[in-house]
């Protein structure tokens, strides 16, 4: 099913951010996160959010980040592949959103399918739907610290070197806002 979602309803239609919200909540709900709930934000976009305990509740816990929309795909025409068609070419995987973010979010869903029942550690999950536009993830956290409050945060959002060479990124997240103001003189300088 190739559901569309890029968070722009100039561009698209918001059903299919919708639609891929109720399709992370159920693929979660479905990797034992009985409580995942939709959460709207100020943008009106809608996280999924839960909660996945682990066998000891004194152990550490871990917070889980993706978002499911994307960039739009611009011209259409100028892809190798339908953008939203999810497409083998020589063993690569082609789509819009492939890597950035849906393929996050099918790599904690593998990872969690693969333990099954042996997680060790306490689990949160957050996946936002207007990472790529707005940002209203940024507005909500600030009021929910004991909701997001974890040990660590697993933010599988960077690339890798190169092909068939995998990576782990650490201390790469956050953004610095910089204002730049400069002054100069109202005209050239004149040196007699």
């Amino acid at each position: 099913m190739a559901i569309r979602p890029v968070a722009d309803p100039r561009q698209f239609p918001p059903e299919e951010c919708a639609r891929a919200a109720q399709w992370v909540l159920d693929a979660f709900a479905g990797a034992g996160f009985p409580d995942a709930r939709l959460a709207e934000m100020a943008d009106g976009s809608h996280a999924v959010l839960g909660t996945r305990p682990g066998p000891d509740p004194d152990a550490p816990t871990v917070l889980l980040y993706a978002h499911y929309d994307v960039q739009p795909p611009l011209n259409e025409a100028g892809w190798r592949t339908p953008p939203f068609e999810l497409t083998e070419v020589d063993r690569r995987w082609y789509g819009r959103g492939a890597a950035d973010c849906k393929g996050n979010i099918l790599m904690h869903l593998t990872a969690l399918r693969a333990l099954g029942d042996e997680v060790p550690v306490n689990l949160k999950l957050v996946v936002e739907g207007s990472e790529e536009t707005t940002g209203a993830l940024e507005g909500f956290v600030p009021g929910q610290a004991d909701l997001l409050r974890a040990d660590a945060i697993l933010v599988c959002d960077a690339g890798n070197a190169a092909v068939g060479h995998p990576a782990v990124t650490v201390s790469l997240r956050g953004v610095a806002d910089v204002v730049v103001l400069v002054e100069a003189l109202a005209s050239d300088l004149l040196r007699e």
